[in-house]
């Protein structure tokens, strides 16, 4: 007959023949919880099977069992050392007996899985809350950081803004600097020259003489009325007549 064995994992080894499968029993290879089958469908647990003389049960330390397994297990495990010498070995004949225990043990493995079970989904629960948190303090401060950055930007256009007003108002009064400068040579021109305008000496002239020269009493007969003309011929003739020389010395013009 050939049998299959159904390992941790639901991973599935075999066929083996009636020899072969007790000796991997008698090798303690064989869990006794595993599933064992001949078709591949009906499975049965591999200490229900009663060719397995899966019916010892060892107490190591008060209240600690191993088992049930095969006494050749156990025989070699205390050849091993790895069982006390004061170990008790049971062996149970009572129908059910077996099939109790191995219930009690998997309800106990089941138990204590769903315990594990709940405390990690409970720990899972606790690292996503915190998780969520994180990320909600993380968002926070992200949304912070966003408004304080468009703040700034805010800032950086308004001092953009105020500077080029600021270049702008440079600009025109540097042409105000220089339209006043251009006035105030201007009139600074103007000033000299009226300056100079004030600034003339008045000369009163001198007499030299009471009476005109003889040379000129001539020209100017005081008894004949002239008019301004006459005079004015009169007074060229003269000048031809004394000459540059004379003239000049005439009018005091060394």
């Amino acid at each position: 007959m050939n049998w299959y064995v159904k390992g941790e994992g639901g991973k599935v080894f075999g066929p083996a023949d009636d020899e072969k499968i007790l000796s991997w029993v008698k090798e303690g290879r064989i869990d006794p919880f595993a599933g064992v089958s001949n078709d591949l469908k009906q499975w049965k647990l591999a200490c229900l099977v009663p060719m397995f003389e899966m019916d010892w049960l060892v107490e190591n330390e008060p209240g600690n069992f191993y088992g049930p397994t095969h006494r050749e297990v156990i025989d070699d495990l205390i050849e091993a050392g790895s069982l006390s010498p004061t170990c008790r070995i049971y062996q149970d004949y009572h129908d059910g007996a077996v099939e109790k225990e191995a219930a009690a043990a998997r309800a106990a493995a089941e138990k204590a899985m769903v315990e594990v079970q709940t405390e990690a989904e409970r720990a899972m629960a606790e690292v996503q809350a915190d998780a969520e948190r994180a990320l909600a303090t993380k968002d926070s401060e992200i949304t912070a950081l966003m408004s304080e950055l468009e703040q700034m930007k805010a800032k950086d256009a308004e001092i953009a803004a105020l500077k080029a007003e600021l270049d702008q108002v440079k600009a025109e009064s540097a042409k105000s600097d220089a339209r006043v400068r251009e006035l105030e040579d201007r009139f600074a021109v103007l000033s000299a020259g009226k300056k100079r305008e004030w600034e003339m000496e008045v000369v009163e002239p001198e007499i030299l003489a009471e009476e005109p020269p003889a040379a000129v009493r001539k020209v100017f007969n005081p008894g004949k009325t002239h008019t301004l003309a006459d005079l004015e011929r009169q007074a060229q003739a003269e000048l031809a007549r004394m000459g540059a020389s004379k003239a000049k010395k005439f009018f005091g013009f060394n």
